[in-house]
Protein backbone atom coordinates (compact mmCIF):
# COMPACT_ATOMS: atom_id res chain seq x y z
CA UNK A 1 0.00 0.00 0.00
CA UNK A 2 2.43 2.35 0.91
CA UNK A 3 4.90 1.81 -2.40
CA UNK A 4 1.28 1.76 -4.26
CA UNK A 5 1.29 5.52 -2.68
CA UNK A 6 4.91 6.49 -3.36
CA UNK A 7 4.50 5.38 -7.16
CA UNK A 8 1.16 7.57 -7.50
CA UNK A 9 2.66 10.57 -5.97
CA UNK A 10 5.36 11.01 -8.20
CA UNK A 11 3.29 10.13 -11.44
CA UNK A 12 0.94 13.17 -9.67
CA UNK A 13 4.24 15.84 -9.54
CA UNK A 14 5.10 14.75 -13.08
CA UNK A 15 1.82 15.43 -14.27
CA UNK A 16 1.62 18.51 -12.32
CA UNK A 17 4.60 19.36 -13.84
CA UNK A 18 4.05 18.89 -17.30
CA UNK A 19 0.62 20.43 -17.22
CA UNK A 20 1.96 23.57 -15.46
CA UNK A 21 4.46 23.71 -18.43
CA UNK A 22 1.47 23.13 -21.08
CA UNK A 23 -0.57 25.94 -19.59
CA UNK A 24 2.55 28.47 -19.22
CA UNK A 25 3.63 28.17 -22.93
CA UNK A 26 1.00 29.43 -24.76
CA UNK A 27 0.98 32.46 -22.63
CA UNK A 28 4.74 33.09 -22.96
CA UNK A 29 4.14 32.27 -27.08
CA UNK A 30 1.55 34.90 -27.00
CA UNK A 31 3.92 37.59 -25.19
CA UNK A 32 6.74 36.67 -27.64
CA UNK A 33 4.42 37.19 -30.77
CA UNK A 34 2.80 40.53 -29.67
CA UNK A 35 6.51 41.80 -29.20
CA UNK A 36 6.68 41.97 -32.80
CA UNK A 37 10.24 42.03 -34.35
CA UNK A 38 12.83 44.20 -33.24
CA UNK A 39 12.80 47.21 -35.32
CA UNK A 40 17.20 48.00 -35.89
CA UNK A 41 18.64 50.99 -37.88
CA UNK A 42 22.52 51.51 -38.16
CA UNK A 43 24.55 54.24 -38.41
CA UNK A 44 27.79 55.53 -40.43
CA UNK A 45 29.77 56.90 -37.76
CA UNK A 46 32.53 58.33 -40.30
CA UNK A 47 29.86 59.98 -42.13
CA UNK A 48 28.11 61.06 -39.15
CA UNK A 49 31.31 62.90 -38.10
CA UNK A 50 32.27 64.45 -41.13
CA UNK A 51 28.71 65.83 -41.62
CA UNK A 52 28.28 67.35 -38.00
CA UNK A 53 29.06 71.46 -37.86
CA UNK A 54 30.10 71.19 -34.44
CA UNK A 55 32.95 68.77 -35.30
CA UNK A 56 33.90 71.28 -38.11
CA UNK A 57 33.82 74.75 -35.76
CA UNK A 58 36.08 72.38 -32.95
CA UNK A 59 38.80 71.38 -35.99
CA UNK A 60 38.81 75.57 -37.29
CA UNK A 61 39.34 76.14 -33.26
CA UNK A 62 41.70 73.02 -32.99
CA UNK A 63 43.35 74.58 -35.92
CA UNK A 64 44.21 78.33 -34.61
CA UNK A 65 45.20 76.43 -31.41
CA UNK A 66 47.49 74.30 -33.72
CA UNK A 67 49.26 77.32 -35.85
CA UNK A 68 49.83 79.44 -32.00
CA UNK A 69 51.57 76.39 -31.15
CA UNK A 70 53.90 76.55 -34.06
CA UNK A 71 54.20 79.97 -33.72
CA UNK A 72 55.44 79.50 -29.80
CA UNK A 73 57.43 76.51 -31.56
CA UNK A 74 59.63 78.52 -33.81
CA UNK A 75 60.21 81.46 -31.33
CA UNK A 76 61.82 79.23 -28.80
CA UNK A 77 63.99 77.55 -31.82
CA UNK A 78 64.53 80.65 -32.79
CA UNK A 79 66.45 81.80 -29.09
CA UNK A 80 68.31 78.35 -28.83
CA UNK A 81 69.77 79.16 -32.39
CA UNK A 82 71.07 82.46 -31.16
CA UNK A 83 72.25 81.73 -28.25
CA UNK A 84 74.20 78.38 -29.90
CA UNK A 85 75.72 80.50 -32.30
CA UNK A 86 76.50 83.41 -29.64
CA UNK A 87 78.04 80.78 -27.76
CA UNK A 88 80.31 80.11 -31.08
CA UNK A 89 81.96 83.64 -31.12
CA UNK A 90 82.70 83.88 -27.09
CA UNK A 91 86.27 83.61 -25.74
CA UNK A 92 85.93 84.69 -21.96
CA UNK A 93 85.40 81.27 -20.09
CA UNK A 94 83.44 82.64 -17.42
CA UNK A 95 80.55 84.18 -20.16
CA UNK A 96 80.68 81.35 -22.43
CA UNK A 97 79.63 79.08 -19.20
CA UNK A 98 76.95 81.43 -18.11
CA UNK A 99 75.90 81.38 -22.16
CA UNK A 100 75.95 77.47 -21.76
CA UNK A 101 73.60 77.68 -18.86
CA UNK A 102 71.19 79.30 -20.60
CA UNK A 103 71.50 77.65 -23.55
CA UNK A 104 70.96 74.18 -21.75
CA UNK A 105 67.61 75.76 -19.59
CA UNK A 106 66.06 76.88 -22.98
CA UNK A 107 66.54 73.33 -24.54
CA UNK A 108 65.22 72.10 -21.42
CA UNK A 109 62.15 74.48 -21.18
CA UNK A 110 61.67 73.61 -24.72
CA UNK A 111 61.53 70.23 -24.13
CA UNK A 112 59.25 70.25 -21.59
CA UNK A 113 56.83 72.64 -22.91
CA UNK A 114 56.76 70.68 -26.21
CA UNK A 115 55.77 67.47 -23.81
CA UNK A 116 53.09 69.47 -21.86
CA UNK A 117 51.98 71.35 -24.77
CA UNK A 118 51.27 67.91 -26.80
CA UNK A 119 49.25 66.47 -23.84
CA UNK A 120 47.24 69.51 -23.39
CA UNK A 121 46.43 68.62 -27.57
CA UNK A 122 45.79 64.96 -26.85
CA UNK A 123 43.32 65.84 -24.17
CA UNK A 124 41.44 67.99 -25.90
CA UNK A 125 41.19 66.14 -28.66
CA UNK A 126 40.09 63.15 -26.97
CA UNK A 127 37.07 65.09 -25.04
CA UNK A 128 35.97 66.80 -27.98
CA UNK A 129 35.31 62.83 -29.98
CA UNK A 130 34.03 62.02 -26.65
CA UNK A 131 31.30 64.99 -26.27
CA UNK A 132 30.73 64.05 -29.89
CA UNK A 133 29.81 61.01 -29.10
CA UNK A 134 27.63 61.22 -26.15
CA UNK A 135 25.59 64.05 -28.55
CA UNK A 136 25.23 61.53 -31.03
CA UNK A 137 23.91 58.54 -28.23
CA UNK A 138 21.41 61.56 -27.02
CA UNK A 139 20.38 61.93 -30.86
CA UNK A 140 20.12 58.96 -31.49
CA UNK A 141 18.14 58.35 -28.57
CA UNK A 142 15.82 60.77 -29.50
CA UNK A 143 15.18 59.53 -33.29
CA UNK A 144 15.04 56.10 -32.17
CA UNK A 145 12.19 57.00 -29.67
CA UNK A 146 10.57 59.08 -32.34
CA UNK A 147 11.06 56.82 -34.87
CA UNK A 148 10.13 53.35 -33.34
CA UNK A 149 13.41 51.70 -33.96
CA UNK A 150 14.50 49.64 -30.67
CA UNK A 151 17.94 49.56 -31.21
CA UNK A 152 20.78 51.59 -33.26
CA UNK A 153 24.21 50.26 -34.07
CA UNK A 154 27.08 51.28 -35.49
CA UNK A 155 27.58 49.84 -39.06
CA UNK A 156 31.18 49.02 -40.32
CA UNK A 157 30.27 46.57 -42.81
CA UNK A 158 31.75 48.97 -45.40
CA UNK A 159 35.29 49.90 -43.31
CA UNK A 160 38.54 48.20 -45.32
CA UNK A 161 41.50 46.97 -43.35
CA UNK A 162 44.07 49.28 -42.87
CA UNK A 163 47.52 47.17 -42.99
CA UNK A 164 50.34 49.59 -41.45
CA UNK A 165 53.72 48.31 -42.77
CA UNK A 166 55.59 49.35 -39.43
CA UNK A 167 53.37 47.07 -37.22
CA UNK A 168 54.61 44.69 -34.94
CA UNK A 169 52.06 42.29 -36.03
CA UNK A 170 52.07 40.81 -39.64
CA UNK A 171 49.40 41.54 -42.22
CA UNK A 172 47.48 38.62 -41.24
CA UNK A 173 47.57 39.21 -37.65
CA UNK A 174 46.05 42.87 -38.47
CA UNK A 175 43.63 41.56 -40.98
CA UNK A 176 42.30 38.87 -38.28
CA UNK A 177 42.54 41.71 -35.74
CA UNK A 178 40.27 43.73 -37.05
CA UNK A 179 38.00 40.70 -38.46
CA UNK A 180 37.18 39.87 -35.21
CA UNK A 181 36.12 43.76 -34.18
CA UNK A 182 34.03 43.54 -36.63
CA UNK A 183 30.13 44.04 -36.02
CA UNK A 184 28.08 44.04 -39.03
CA UNK A 185 28.50 42.28 -42.36
CA UNK A 186 25.89 43.37 -43.80
CA UNK A 187 22.96 45.72 -44.24
CA UNK A 188 20.09 47.02 -46.04
CA UNK A 189 20.51 50.90 -47.50
CA UNK A 190 17.45 51.31 -46.01
CA UNK A 191 17.74 50.88 -42.60
CA UNK A 192 20.46 53.58 -42.54
CA UNK A 193 19.81 56.90 -40.16
CA UNK A 194 22.87 58.50 -40.73
CA UNK A 195 21.29 61.28 -42.85
CA UNK A 196 18.47 61.68 -40.11
CA UNK A 197 20.89 62.05 -37.08
CA UNK A 198 23.30 64.57 -39.03
CA UNK A 199 20.47 66.44 -39.72
CA UNK A 200 19.13 66.29 -35.75
CA UNK A 201 22.51 66.62 -34.35
CA UNK A 202 23.34 70.21 -36.83
CA UNK A 203 19.82 71.47 -35.48
CA UNK A 204 20.15 70.98 -32.06
CA UNK A 205 24.09 72.54 -32.00
CA UNK A 206 22.61 75.27 -33.98
CA UNK A 207 19.34 76.07 -31.36
CA UNK A 208 22.60 75.87 -28.65
CA UNK A 209 24.86 78.38 -30.23
CA UNK A 210 21.95 80.65 -31.67
CA UNK A 211 22.66 80.43 -35.29
CA UNK A 212 19.47 78.77 -35.97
Amino acid sequence: MLHYLRTNATALVVTAGILGLVMVWPAEANRTTSMGPTVVATVDMQLVMGGLSERADLMVDLSVNGQAIQEEEKTRAEEIERLAKELEDVVDDQRRASLQDDLDLKILQRMAWLRFTQQEVDIEKSLMLENLFRSMQSAAKELAEIEGIDLVIIDDAGQQFDLLANSQLSREGQVAQQMTSRRVLYRDSTIDISEELIIRMNNDYAASTGTR
